[in-house]
């Protein structure tokens, strides 16, 4: 019987070392790291990581709206368009006459000139030759024929073309630029939408049945 409890008492100091030396081994292991079995990588604590943690920017939003005007028209005398200002006005509603040129794509005008020259001197030297020869001219100093030399506008087609003729001739180059004919229109343009109702615009309008009204971007802020 003796033996028997010696090998219990053995059996149980022997349990109780390798307990002891398997705690020190998992006590061992330093804290805030994990090691994940088949991956190299390294969990990190929120607390660890400090400043490196940046807030998600925030999305930027647009609320761009475009301002829209009444605009009512068109006249081609300015004065009817000033008559249905005052209607306005007089409805205590902003308002403003807007001109608009519209190309008509018919010839009005020739204007005869010389190329721009690559400087002003060579310009005047020009000038100087063509008014040696009689010709009326005079040196263009702005636009996009800047350094030019006009010869002037003819409403006559052949008498433009004819003095292009004539000054070639002279071994001066000439071209013909052709002016288009422009129609002015004129619109009054209303700044309170809101305000303008079917039957305001009719009041405004005072029966004028050539014109008609349109909602479109306004020309001016305010």
């Amino acid at each position: 019987m003796r033996w028997i409890f010696f090998t219990l008492v053995f059996g149980n100091l022997l349990l109780l070392a390798t307990f002891w030396q398997k705690q020190g081994e998992v006590n061992a292991a330093p804290p805030g790291a994990l090691e994940i079995p088949g991956s190299v990588k390294r969990l990190q604590l929120v607390s660890e990581a400090g400043d490196s943690l940046q807030p998600a920017a925030p999305r930027a939003t647009s609320d761009h709206r475009d301002s829209l005007c009444y605009v009512a028209g068109p006249y081609a005398d300015e004065l009817d368009a000033r008559h249905l200002l005052a209607r306005v006005t007089a409805l205590s509603l902003h308002g403003r006459i807007n001109i608009v040129e519209i190309a008509s794509g018919e010839p009005s005008e020739y204007w005869v000139h010389v190329p721009p020259r690559a400087t002003r001197e060579e310009a005047l030297r020009t000038l100087k030759e063509l008014q040696k020869r009689k010709f009326d001219s005079y040196i263009i100093t702005q636009g996009d024929l800047a350094e030019g030399v006009s010869l002037g506008l003819f409403r006559n087609k052949e008498s433009a073309y004819g003095l292009q003729k004539d000054v070639e001739s002279s071994g001066i180059p000439v071209e013909v630029l052709v002016v288009t004919k422009s129609v002015r229109e004129y619109w009054v343009e209303v700044i309170e939408v809101s305000q303008l109702n079917e039957r305001m615009r009719e009041r405004i309008q005072a029966g004028d049945k050539e014109i008609s009204w349109e909602l479109v971007e306004c020309s001016q802020a305010g």
